[in-house]
This record gives structure tokens, sequence and C-alpha cells, in this order.
């Protein structure tokens, strides 16, 4: 039988309800038993839909079989995404890591109703990788810069209250009105709630004092080593989430420390496709949440921790298929360049090839400008300024490439060679 939360139990099937003293046996049962997991961590539980709480039952998880499959399937999956990007060239894997960057914001913003495109993201995301300096600040400026960690691995390491106010001052700078920038030391120091007026879904610690007794055990359980760090990481986003520290941007910060965190013990591209895979299964996402902050499920998250497994493991199989789609496509395109360009120009062409491939959009597309640079440090061979723009021009001319940027110049495949 499918493991089952107690609000569930409760019902018996088909037969008649349990007692109010057979769901406490019960209860007592998995808190106990050999396979379960239980941490110092209270959640605020909703008790009724008049707003009413409790932090008295401790979170626990029980290591039920599809856990721990699904933990062994994400680890193989992480280990055949790196060694697909060992194989890519390099073009091609800095193009597809920019496109990810770009897509893991534009969907946790989009998951919170923050409105952004993926222009816009796209060109604050090629800015940084020019290392360009734009003339005064621009928005994502901020979220961008946090987001590249991630792609070189850097997990963020949170030992005191002081580094959760750190990392959102440094994730959110600018993204969030004034009015709703916390009014207290480090978090809001007022009553917030999830919902309506109405219908609250959801009612988290009421003052400071109350966010600093929930994440103060928090963090000696994320600093911990007694728990599998993939299960951990999912407590944690949803003890942060269900703590609510602040008064706007805490899904959007607490995607991003999963984000972090599963980058670092698995691979970048893990890590940047979960905001993805949230947007894609919202639905499944709200409702594991909801049913996690119930009271009469006396704070048990297994299916919680379940299904947001199931969630990253299908942003991988998304990254998987991606990334074995556009290396065959790339390999049939470098086959046909190879028979209509000269052996001079291939190099060139190959890099648009790759830029145009894998970047998906062409504010993360390689510019003229860079191209001097990859060549030289990829080939042995140094081409001068002078040769990269006569070699450009004349693929322009047999439309192997068409220009679509004059400031700066830019140029991409031409549709002719892409699917």
């Amino acid at each position: 039988m499918d493991y089952q939360l107690l609000a569930k139990y409760k019902y018996n099937g088909s037969g008649p309800r349990y007692s109010a003293a057979e769901v406490d046996f019960e209860y007592q049962n998995r808190l106990n038993g050999y396979s379960t997991i239980v941490t110092a961590l209270h959640p605020m539980l909703e008790v009724n839909r008049e707003g009413q709480q409790t932090n008295r039952f401790p979170l626990f998880f029980v290591q039920i079989n599809e856990i721990i499959q699904l933990d062994d399937i994400i680890k193989r999956n992480s280990q055949q995404i790196r060694q697909i990007m060992k194989q890519l060239p390099g073009i091609a894997k800095t193009s597809y890591s920019n496109r990810l960057l770009t897509s893991e914001i534009y969907f946790t913003n989009e998951i919170e109703g923050v409105k952004t495109d993926r222009v816009e993201i796209g060109t604050v995301v090629a800015e940084r990788q020019q290392q360009l300096v734009a003339h005064k600040p621009r928005r994502l400026e901020s979220t961008v810069h946090q987001y590249a960690t991630v792609l070189q691995g850097t997990s963020e390491n949170i030992q005191s209250l002081a580094d959760f106010r750190r990392i959102y001052d440094e994730l959110l700078k600018g993204e969030i009105a004034q009015s709703e920038l916390p009014d207290g030391e480090l978090f809001r120091n007022d009553e917030v709630y999830i919902g309506t007026a109405s219908r609250r879904v959801h009612v988290p610690p009421m003052n400071e004092d109350a966010i600093t007794e929930a994440l103060v055990p928090l963090i000696t359980f994320m600093n911990s080593h007694q728990t599998a760090y993939l299960t951990k990481a999912v407590v944690t986003h949803f003890m942060f989430e269900n703590t609510h520290p602040f008064n706007d941007g805490n899904g959007r910060m607490g995607r991003y420390l999963l984000a972090s965190y599963i980058a670092n013990k698995l691979d970048p591209f893990t890590g940047l496709s979960i905001s993805g895979a949230i947007h894609q299964q919202r639905d499944t996402y709200y409702r594991v949440f909801k049913d996690a902050d119930d009271a009469e499920n006396r704070a048990d998250v297994t299916l919680f921790v379940k299904t947001m497994l199931e969630i990253i493991e299908s942003g991988q199989d998304h990254v998987i298929r991606a990334l074995q789609d556009l290396s065959d496509e790339l390999t049939a395109v470098s086959a046909q360049l190879q028979q209509v360009v000269s052996e001079e120009a291939f190099p060139v062409a190959y890099i648009f090839a790759q830029s145009s491939l894998f970047a998906g959009n062409e504010e993360l597309g390689i510019k003229d400008t860079e191209l001097i640079e990859v060549l030289n440090k990829r080939n042995s061979r140094q081409f001068s300024r002078a040769v990269i723009k006569r070699i450009i021009n004349q693929l322009e001319d047999e439309n192997i490439i068409v220009r679509v940027k004059s400031r700066p110049l830019q140029h991409v495949l031409s549709k002719q060679f892409r699917k």
C-alpha cells in the first residue's frame, strides 16, 4: 500500500474510520520507527482555516523505499550529466550554462508572479560573461551575480542568523519594494500570512523572535552530517519556506539556497534545473507543501521529500534529453559545415554553431569580438583580428552565418543548418 499521511490514513480506506487513539498509535509507530528520521525542527502547522497554528510537533520523515530509490537515481543522473558536460566543446558548455542560468532565474520569478523576460535576464547574463559594466544598475543584476556562483559549484555557507539576511540582501538587491523590506533587526517583525484574509493557507511565525526560534535549530540541522544530503536539502527548503522569515522574496531565496546546495553536492546543471521543474509541476509543489503544513499530519514531511526528489529528477531528465539532442545536432551540423566551408574557416563556423545551438537565444550568443580570444585559447594556430574579420565576412557572404546585431557586432548560424 502507498504511504499515507495521517490526515488520509484516519479514513481507513473503505473500512470504519480510525479513532483518535488509533491514529495517535500509528503516529507513535512512525515517529519511533527504525527507518524514521526525527529532527529538532518544529515547523508552524495549520490547525484550521481560521489561521490557528501550532509548532508542537517535531518534523520527521520515514525513509520509504521510493525515497531511497530516488536518491540513487538522482545521483546516477548527475554522473551522467557530468559525463556529458566533459564531452561538450567549450563554447557549447558555456552557452548551455548561461541558458540554464537564464531559465532558472526566469522560472523562479515566474513562480512568484514576478514578471521578467528571458531577453532582459539574458542581457544581464551576457554582460556579466563579457565583464561589461552597465552605465547604471540593471534590474536582476544582483540575482544574476548570485546565481552565477551556482555554476561554479559554490554553496552558501550559513553559520549564523546574519548569514540568512546577508544572502537575502545580496540575492534580491533592488528587487524588493522599500515597504516590503524586513522591519526587524534581521527579519520581519510583523505578522504575515499566505493566502487571503478569508482563506489563510499558511500563517508562519508571527514575529522576529518566533522566526529566530525556528531558524536557530535549522542552522544546526543544515550543518549536521546525520542526514543524507539530498533529503537534508529538501527538508531545509521546506523549513525555510514554512518559517517565511521575510515579507517578500522567501520563495526566490528558498529556491536559490536549494539550487546552490544541490549544484555543490551534485552538478551545476542539476542545480539550475530545479525552478524550471517546479514551475512545470506547480500544482503538485503547492499541494505537498500544504499537506506538510497541515497539523493533522503532525509534521510528517515524508511525501514532501518524495515529491521534491521526483521534481529534481524530472529537471535532470529534461537536461539530459536536451544535451543529448543538442550534441547530436551539433555533430550533424559540424559534418555539414565541413562540406561547405574551407579548412581555414571551419573553426570560426564551428564556434558559431556551438553558440547558436546551445545558447537558445541571441542575447546569450557569442559576440564577434569574443572570437579571437576563444579561437586563440583553443587552437595551436593563432588567428589575427584581420583574418577573423575576413573569415566572418566570407561566411556571411556565403549565408553560413547571418548578422543579428551591429552593436556589439554579432552573428549566428544560418537557419539552414538548424532544425
